[in-house]
């Protein structure tokens, strides 16, 4: 007999990542980062809300130091294609001077969001700066951007899932997902 799939998983056309596979790839990426940073405290700056599972995670993995930043930067408005211009919450007095900093995300596509804030960040000339995402969309950029951490490469689809949403839904799940055209 067929399973039934309901609920949110009803709307998925497809499983891209299982929740194990997600779980096996992020404690790797822990890993690496755990030998680049041994002996370091890192300030890490977390894009929300998307990354909040990945960043969630990955912290649990991490044996050093570590402060955590978090950041509302986007330049997706509620759509599935960007908008080409990038919102950000930049709190005043937020000083990387000097700091290790690993910058999360849990998506690079278009690399306009990764790029702006990794220039924010450059200019106030930390020590270290390390960029990390979950998943990178196989695509051309507009804006090139130094990524040194990714998870996933995939395919130009717009996924759900593991903290990323459609129009506020599916962040909940724990894999991710292609949603159903329907």
């Amino acid at each position: 007999m067929p399973k039934v799939v309901t609920g949110v998983f009803a709307d998925l056309e497809r499983v891209l990542l299982s929740a194990e596979q997600i779980q096996t790839r992020v404690a790797s990426m822990a890993a690496e980062l755990n030998r680049v940073f041994a002996g370091r405290t890192v300030s890490v700056v977390a894009l929300m809300d998307g990354a909040l599972f990945f960043v969630a995670d990955l912290l649990r993995h991490l044996e050093m130091p570590v402060r955590l930043y978090t950041l509302s930067a986007s330049s997706y408005q509620g759509g599935t294609t960007s908008s080409g211009e990038v919102r950000m919450n930049w709190p005043a007095g937020l000083d990387f001077k000097g700091a290790d900093v690993l910058l999360l995300d849990d998506i690079l596509d278009t690399g306009l969001t990764l790029s702006v804030l990794r220039d924010k960040i450059a200019a106030q000339q930390p020590a270290t700066l390390r960029t990390g995402v979950l998943l990178a969309k196989k695509r051309e950029r507009v804006r090139e951007v130094v990524v040194e951490d990714v998870g996933f490469e995939i395919e130009d689809e717009f996924v759900v899932g593991y903290g990323m949403d459609y129009q506020g839904r599916f962040r909940n799940l724990p894999c991710i997902g292609i949603l159903n055209p329907a």
